[in-house]
């Protein structure tokens, strides 16, 4: 099949439509209208833009002290080995702290973020980073799908065959992140099969993830107060164990345990798994309950799954404590 050039683009694909048209099947010709219906949105709505893609960048004005930087911390930060003990989080925070300290011209970032899991409150714009006084503040927060090619990062928390196309092709100066807070097992968002290959970085509660983010952690502190305290917590409460749940059907047996518990200790179960109930709010709140009557509390997640602990363990448990 020859097709001669032609002039102008809108001609160009007329006689590119025709060409398919009288050489293909009717499966490749759908294909064919598909790949032009491709080649014009691309020259529509990137070729004008393409200087706004390719232009992003950061000028350090010391050079010396950033390569300084990069050669000193990079294999703390982003280690070739993890530790399993180790998630980074503090190594990667002074990393950032230092970064916005040196005098630079940075161009401002854009990250739209893709589905609705785990964006509940987030504002678009620059809120989150002023707000939370982030060394870095020239980033912006969009949900604009439209102007996805011009996006710096891609932060994923959903993405599935029926959305992922319209953000291809993928633009060589664009970082995609994959965010899961919650465990595999109940997290189905993201199709990994589909867009695995596309995606740079990672964004989740396992410490070997590229940029990990836990629900709850200890720090060492200078002023911590070493000195030990004999305390009775038990003083004054009368009842053994209770437990709050409403999801009856965690994959893990939580719930057979607690009733095979319940055979040699006292186990109060409040929620839709058990018989009591008490209130979120108020002096007979189940917090007040708890602390006042309970010497234990039980605590598990609804998966068992690597480095999977959440607020159960930190808002849960030894806020009772």
């Amino acid at each position: 099949m020859i097709c001669k050039e032609h002039h102008g683009f809108q001609s160009y694909l007329w006689h590119l439509s025709t060409c398919c048209l009288h050489h293909a099947n009717r499966v490749v010709y759908l294909l064919c209208v598909v790949s032009v219906c491709t080649i014009c949105w691309i020259y529509y709505n990137v070729s004008d833009e393409l200087d706004q893609i390719f232009n992003r960048h950061v000028y350090i004005t010391n050079s010396h002290r950033w390569n300084e930087l990069l050669n000193s911390t990079h294999e703390m930060v982003w280690p070739k080995t993890l530790n399993e003990t180790d998630d980074r989080i503090q190594v990667q925070l002074r990393f950032m702290e230092y970064y916005g300290s040196l005098p630079a011209n940075r161009t401002m970032k854009h990250i739209l973020c893709v589905g609705k899991f785990n964006f509940w409150g987030v504002r678009e714009g620059q809120h989150q980073f002023v707000s939370g006084e982030c060394p870095i503040q020239e980033c912006s927060v969009t949900f604009n799908k439209t102007v996805s090619h011009l996006a710096d990062v891609l932060l994923i928390s959903e993405m599935s065959y029926f959305n992922w196309l319209q953000f291809l092709p993928k633009p060589p100066h664009q970082l995609w992140i994959a965010q899961h807070w919650e465990s595999p097992l109940k997290d189905g968002g993201i199709n990994t099969w589909l867009v695995g290959r596309y995606v740079n970085w990672t964004n989740s509660y396992r410490r070997d993830s590229m940029v990990a983010v836990t629900y709850g952690k200890y720090a060492r502190t200078r002023n911590a107060d070493s000195s030990q305290q004999a305390v009775d917590y038990s003083i004054g409460k009368t009842k053994q164990v209770a437990w709050l749940v409403s999801n009856c059907n965690a994959k893990n047996n939580r719930l057979e345990y607690a009733h095979e518990l319940a055979k040699y200790i006292d186990v109060d179960i409040y929620g839709a798994c058990g018989s009591l109930t008490c209130n979120r709010t108020g002096p007979d709140s189940c917090h007040n309950r708890l602390v006042k009557n309970y010497r234990f509390f039980l605590a598990f997640e609804n998966s068992n799954c690597k480095d999977y602990i959440t607020e159960k363990l930190y808002h849960a448990a030894l806020q009772y404590v």
